[in-house]
Formats: structure tokens, sequence, C-alpha cells
């Protein structure tokens, strides 16, 4: 048990895929079976109420509980970054769809009841990395290329009845249509260059999209990792399969796919066309569009955020 915290606040959001009343009761009654008295419990009503929510609870809460997928932990971090200084704890259940924040915090998945059991049963104090693009706090992953469109195009009403498949249905158009490869130059302190990829993933997380891709990720080391991936012929995808069907890539290994380090600062300049697609459908919006950041991206790290984290992994 953590020293110094006597209560909790929770905000939930209900219509995250694995949302239930039942377990939001389990996630209040464990976290008081803890010794802690519930403060407040909020629900988010609209995209990005989690911000405004968790500035106002932050002050007069010993712990923060997040309830929700990973859209509702990234705007966690956003409002943690807006802050001038983090009193709280922070703790998230996820309750999405794929999840990814789970593998970070060494919780389940799938399973929300057994992500709380897991983190009342023995916690401990840490802190995580978050990203900076352009300014703006990002949880942990920001992507552009051949399937980074694909959580914007898919429509939140199958994401809560279809699940994992409706990113896979999403997907099926872009995956079918040849990948468009992307002229940039990079520069950071550990690498710079020029290159042309077809997909970018700059990320401070063991995984996405419900893959791993570093399992082995130092989450609290002040960098991020960085991926730019080559043109991928047939015989690269077929070696890739079996390990995608096992989840069990990590993009450490694969130097031979593309560029792959870490570093702590990053500039990507498009140095022709790049990649164009609506982040508008359904509602969601990204944080900013290639157009408005004039084809240039900067990345930096950002807050590192204090968490309420499990002294065990699921």
């Amino acid at each position: 048990m953590v020293s110094g915290i006597s209560n909790f606040s929770v905000v939930y959001n209900p219509v995250a895929t694995k949302y239930s009343e039942s377990v939001l009761r389990h996630l209040i009654s464990s976290f008081e079976g803890m010794g802690l008295t519930l403060h407040r419990c909020e629900k988010s009503e609209y995209p990005g109420h989690v911000i405004p929510l968790l500035r106002e609870l932050d002050p007069e809460s010993d712990v923060i509980v997040t309830l929700g997928g990973d859209g509702t932990a990234n705007e966690a971090v956003k409002a943690f970054n807006g802050m001038e200084a983090q009193h709280c704890l922070y703790a998230h259940i996820s309750a999405g769809t794929t999840n990814d924040m789970a593998m970070n915090f060494g919780l389940s998945r799938k399973h929300p009841h057994k992500s709380i059991d897991i983190l009342t049963s023995s916690c401990r104090e840490g802190t995580i990395d978050s990203l900076i693009v352009n300014g703006e706090p990002v949880c942990y992953v920001s992507a552009f290329g051949y399937v980074a469109p694909i959580p914007y195009l898919t429509r939140n009403g199958f994401k809560k009845v279809l699940g994992h498949a409706a990113y896979v249905l999403s997907a099926l158009p872009i995956i079918l249509r040849k990948p468009q490869m992307v002229p940039i130059r990079y520069e950071s302190a550990e690498k710079s260059g020029e290159m042309e990829t077809c997909l970018a993933l700059i990320t401070s997380t063991r995984g996405v999209g419900g893959t791993t891709l570093y399992p082995h990720a130092d989450l609290d080391n002040g960098k991020m990792d960085v991926f730019f991936l080559k043109k991928v012929g047939a015989g690269d995808v077929v070696k890739m399969f079996p390990k995608y069907i096992n989840n069990t890539i990590d993009l450490k290994d694969m130097t031979d796919l593309g560029e792959v380090f870490s570093t702590d600062r990053l500039t990507i300049r498009f140095t022709g066309e790049y990649p164009k697609y609506d982040p508008d459908h359904d509602g969601n919006k990204s944080a900013f569009t290639l157009e408005e950041a004039g084809g240039v991206l900067e990345y930096s790290m950002g807050r590192k955020i204090r968490m309420l984290l499990p002294d065990r992994e699921n």
C-alpha cells in the first residue's frame, strides 16, 4: 500500500466498450477495501470532458482513477501536462476496445475486473513518460502513413458492438490499397537522414492497436521509440505474419525493415506529398492535421505522469 493517500476519485466513460455498472461498482468497492474514501465519482459526458474534470479533481484527490478506453487515458495525460503540478497519483482501468494502456500499466487488456483486482491487491507509486507533438501532449503514440488513419475511420458504434473486429473491418479498404511512400527528412541527436517511409510510429508504449510492438520497452527512460517502415514486400509480410498472429513482434529486432531508434527529441520534415485523410470522421478529431502543422512535426518528451501501478504485472 502506498503511504500518504486517504481518498480517491473516479472518472468513467460510459460509452467505453467494456464499461458496465458492475465494473464501476467493483472499482469503487475495491479501492474502498484499500482503506480509501471515495471523494467524487464523475461521468465523462463528451469527448475531451476528462480534461477539465481531472483539473478540477486533482487538487482535492490523492488518487484519480479513470475507467475507459485508450482515448480516456490520452485525455488524462493531456490534463496532467497542462497542470502547473500534479498532486494526485493517477491510475487507469482499461475498458475500451484495444486497451493498449493496459499493456503499459501491467494490467489486463480484456478483463476490467481482473485489472482492478491486480491493482488493488498490491500497488506502488511510479512514473511513465508522455510525448509532446507540436506542443500538444500525446499519451503514447503518434503515427502517420499506411494504417495510421484506422482509429479515426472506425465508428464508435461499431467498436461498441464488434470490438476489435471493427478496426479490422475499417482497415480492409486501406490494407488492400498500395501503400503511399512519404518522403521525409528526420533529425535527432541519435540519428538523422532522408528516406521514403510508408508508415511512421513514434511511441512511448509497448503496443498499438492491441498488437505488441516493443514488449521490453522502458516507459520511464525519458525517450520515445521511433520506427520508420520502408516499402514492405510479399516476403516480409510472410515472415511477419506468424509473429503478428502470435503477438510476438518486437520492432527493436526489425532493423532490416526500416529505421529503428530511440531519442528524446525528433524533427520530421515532409519533403514531398504527405498523407491526407479526413480526421473528422464520426466526430473523431486528431490534435492537428499535417496541413496545420505546415509539414513539420516536432517531438519532445512531456511531463512524467505520477502513477499508481501494480507491484506485479499481468
